[in-house]
C-alpha cells in the first residue's frame, strides 16, 4: 500500500529487504519499488557487502565520487571477493529458499506455540501467521526486554529486543509503539529469530528455559502483582 501512494504521488519508493531476502523470493519485476537495498551476511554470504537495485529509469546522485567505479554509483575499488561470495550465497539461497521458509515456519510456530502456553502473562507481537518464517517477537508484563536478554546468554541462548539497526540504544522499538503498544510494553519485548543453521532442540531448549527466566525476574520485579506472585509461589511449593 505505501508503495502504491508513492506513485499516485510521483514518489520514489526505496525499500529496504534485507530481512526477508533469505526467507522470502523477491522478483523486481513483480515487486513495485523503484530502489530495493539487499546484504550479503543476510544471506549467510561475506560481511561488508550489500547491493542496491535500481528500477530502469531511476537516478540517483552518487554519495561518493572519484574513479567512477560501479557505473559512477561509488567510486573506489570493489571488494571483488566478497562480491563474488555475495553472489555465490545468492545462487544457493534461491535454491534453498522455499525449502529453509517451510522449516523455519514450523520452528516459528512451534516456538510461539510452546512460550504462549507456558508463560502468564505473555504476548506476541504482530499477526500469528502474516509474519516472516524466521520470526519469534514476544512480549512479558511486568518486565523489561534487557534483563531477559542477560539471563538468556546466561543459557547461551541468543536473542534481542528488537532489530539490529538499533541494538546499541535503550530506546523501545517504534515500530511497536506505532502498533499501539504503550512505552512498558514494547520494553518487555523479546525477539526471536531463526535460520538455516537453527535446529529443533535450539527451539526445545528456548521453550524450556525460558519460563524459568521469565518467572525468575517477575519475582525480582516490583511490578508483579500479588496475584501472579502468589501463583509462582503455589507452583514453587
Amino acid at each position: 500500500r505505501d508503495s502504491e501512494i508513492a506513485q499516485e504521488k510521483d514518489i520514489l519508493f526505496h525499500t529496504d529487504a534485507v530481512a526477508i531476502e533469505n526467507v522470502i523470493p523477491i522478483d523486481v519485476q513483480n515487486v513495485p519499488v523503484d530502489l530495493m537495498t539487499l546484504s550479503s551476511n543476510d544471506i549467510y554470504g561475506p560481511r561488508g557487502v550489500s547491493a542496491l537495485y535500481l528500477k530502469k529509469g531511476v537516478r540517483v546522485n552518487p554519495i561518493i565520487i572519484g574513479g567512477g567505479q560501479e557505473r559512477g554509483m561509488r567510486s573506489g575499488s570493489e571488494n571483488i571477493p566478497g562480491i563474488v561470495g555475495f553472489g555465490k550465497a545468492a545462487e544457493i539461497m534461491k535454491q534453498e529458499i522455499n525449502q529453509e521458509a517451510d522449516f523455519l515456519k514450523h520452528f516459528r510456530d512451534k516456538l510461539i506455540s510452546g512460550i504462549l502456553s507456558s508463560i502468564p502473562k505473555s504476548y506476541l507481537n504482530g499477526h500469528p501467521e502474516k509474519r516472516l518464517p524466521s520470526n519469534a517477537h514476544f512480549r512479558f508484563e511486568y518486565i523489561e526486554g534487557e534483563s531477559l536478554i542477560l539471563s538468556l546468554r546466561d543459557q547461551n541462548i541468543s536473542a534481542a529486543t528488537g532489530s539490529a539497526c538499533s541494538s546499541k540504544t535503550l530506546e523501545p522499538s517504534h515500530t511497536l509503539i506505532a502498533m499501539g503498544l504503550l512505552h512498558e510494553e514494547a520494553h518487555g519485548s523479546l525477539l526471536i529469530s531463526m535460520g538455516r543453521y537453527t535446529k529443533e532442540t535450539d527451539v526445545d531448549k528456548v521453550i524450556e528455559v525460558l519460563p524459568d527466566v521469565v518467572k525468575r525476574l517477575r519475582i525480582l520485579s516490583p511490578l508483579t502483582p500479588p496475584d501472579l506472585l502468589k501463583q509462582y509461589n503455589e507452583v514453587k511449593e
